[in-house]
């Protein structure tokens, strides 16, 4: 009896739980965010948005944010402007989605995911 009244909530959890997850996250990237001219260590990013270490109280959910990113690659800083919403908020955290991503933001997170790519396959060859 109980399992039909549980089951349809359990498959909508799961179907969500796959909906947030749309991409695979990134944490072992050194960038940081920069929102309104305040730098936020970046926590976890994936091609779906980022997860920033913030004050809570300064974003409002739903609200539009402009924002730079700034990545450590092996021989340069990249930076990666774009757009997104503020999806979420817990204390000292702040999760944005980003707007649909262009072509030059697609094409340079790649470019970084390489870059990382790359600096791994040197490092293993090295020891």
């Amino acid at each position: 009896m109980f399992s039909k009244v549980l089951s349809p909530q359990k498959l909508n959890d799961e179907d969500q739980s796959s909906q947030k997850r749309q991409y695979s996250r990134r944490a072992d990237d050194r960038c940081v965010s920069v929102i309104d001219g305040q730098m936020h260590p970046v926590e976890n990013w994936s091609n779906g948005g980022l997860l920033v270490t913030a004050d809570e109280r300064l974003f409002s959910i739903g609200q539009d944010c402009t924002f730079t990113l700034k990545f450590k690659l092996r021989d340069k800083i990249m930076e990666v402007d774009h757009k997104a919403k503020v999806v979420r908020k817990t204390p000292n955290k702040v999760a944005l989605q980003f707007i649909p991503l262009t072509k030059k933001v697609q094409s340079s997170f790649q470019k970084i995911v390489d870059d990382y790519v790359a600096g791994r396959f040197a490092e293993s060859h090295s020891l």
